[in-house]
């Protein structure tokens, strides 16, 4: 085969890549407005005489919200009384007899909640003599000005037991405490579903190993696998490798058997998209996409850990919360195969596919560096703008992969004889691996 149509395919990647990944920095100021953390926490502890309790709320949210620029400020004194006065305003706890609690605001502290800076408002809560494990908490913070923002309840009873009691939305912006208070499980699922669909990082280290999935490694180059089954049990081996390898990680970090400091996570979490955006380049070892789906799986296992403890559902007791909350993970996961997997691979069975795949290498390999140096303190990620787009619009994405595969797929229907081969990716006459 002439190297003449291979630079032209490379070429072609290179320059889409280019171009797509300038359009995204381009973006990154139309979409400012995009959360990056679209739900917050309170953790309410009782005890016997006080309720105390935690509202965490990313800084992000915060700014957007209010039009301040907390998240540039150093000092959270700066800024301390400004967030006790918009939490007390949108904070009320009346006790089972009506009457409202005083509320006395302790500290405020900042933390990093999956490497994004939020804010901690301590606030005790007074019930005057009254049940201090019977009332009702109403919270609308943030919800009021976003009604697509939620608000977790993680309880802690007087026992020391830990259960997500609600969720707090723009429908239902009040919860009881008590005897009506149960933890949801189905709350837990959605939390867990919700978490990943809204991680950039977990779904592009997901999608950049399914480009290659339709491929098979020949002479340490990326070539068409043939037939559809053996593609559909390489999605299958990817997807089973991720799964193992972050549910042995999320179980075991979640009931205190394993503990990693957060930062180094996160971090290892944008190398990952890195190694699979070079292994889409150009294989780093057969089967390696299962490789990687499973070693780096146990990374992205101890982030979903991390934020298993933010909700207080950490222990051996909430063993069914942990579970609840990995099968959205996983639910999570085949949705997002299901809606992304045919498009990428129709494109495979056109001559646009190694386009496709240097095209998609390139965005991931761009976002893994800026996630890595921002997670590292480095600079400031200019594609951040573009992954609160895509999270906040994912039908875009879906449905602009969706026309792109229809086009190529007609494109080189017109263009080449039925009989033709692809001129770089070929039918592979080997078995499959």
């Amino acid at each position: 085969m002439s190297s003449s149509p291979r630079r032209r395919t490379l070429a072609t990647g290179a320059a889409l890549t280019g171009l797509l990944t300038g359009g995204l920095v381009l973006l990154t100021p139309a979409v400012a407005s995009a959360h990056s953390l679209d739900s917050s926490t309170l953790s309410v502890r009782v005890g016997e005489d006080a309720v105390d309790t935690t509202v965490t709320v990313a800084l992000q949210t915060l700014d957007e919200t209010l039009g301040t620029d907390w998240t540039a400020a150093t000092d959270v004194d700066s800024y301390a009384d400004a967030v006790i006065a918009y939490v007390d305003e949108h904070l009320t706890v009346t006790g089972a007899d009506g009457t409202p609690w005083t509320e006395t605001y302790t500290a405020v502290t900042g933390e990093s909640v999956e490497g994004i800076d939020s804010v901690g408002v301590e606030v005790t809560l007074d019930p005057a003599g009254a049940d201090p494990s019977s009332f009702t908490l109403a919270y609308d913070g943030v919800i009021e000005a976003d009604p697509a923002h939620e608000a977790v309840v993680v309880l802690t009873d007087a026992a020391g037991d830990i259960s997500t009691a609600g969720v707090l939305t723009a429908t239902d912006d009040s919860l009881q405490i008590g005897d009506a208070a149960d933890a949801g499980i189905t709350d837990v699922v959605g939390y867990g579903l919700h978490h990943v669909l809204e991680g950039a990082d977990h779904l592009l280290f997901l999608l950049t190993l399914l480009l290659v999935a339709p491929l098979v490694t020949v002479a340490g180059r990326w070539q068409r696998r043939e037939g559809l089954a053996p593609t559909l049990r390489r999605v299958l081996a990817v997807v089973t490798a991720f799964t193992v390898g972050h549910s042995l990680t999320l179980i075991a970090s979640a009931l205190g058997w394993v503990a990693v400091p957060g930062a180094p996570v996160e971090v290892l979490i944008a190398a990952s998209v890195g190694v699979a955006a070079v292994h889409a380049v150009r294989p780093l070892a057969r089967r390696g996409e299962v490789l990687i789906a499973g070693g780096f799986g146990l990374v992205h296992g101890l982030a979903f850990a991390g934020i298993l403890t933010d909700l207080g559902l950490a222990g051996t007791a909430s063993v069914p919360a942990l579970l609840a909350f990995n099968v959205g993970v996983e639910l999570a996961q085949l949705l997002t195969v299901a809606l992304v997997f045919p498009s990428l691979y129709v494109v495979s069975r056109t001559r646009f596919s190694p386009a496709l795949r240097l095209t998609g290498a390139g965005v991931a390999l761009a976002a893994a560096t800026g996630w890595a140096l921002d997670r590292l303190g480095l600079l400031a990620n200019p594609l951040a703008g573009a992954e609160d787009a895509a999270i906040a619009h994912p039908w875009w994405v879906v449905t602009g992969l969706a026309v792109a595969a229809a086009v190529c797929w007609t494109a080189d229907r017109r263009r080449r004889p039925r009989a033709a081969l692809p001129a770089r990716e070929e039918v592979s006459s080997a078995p499959a691996r």
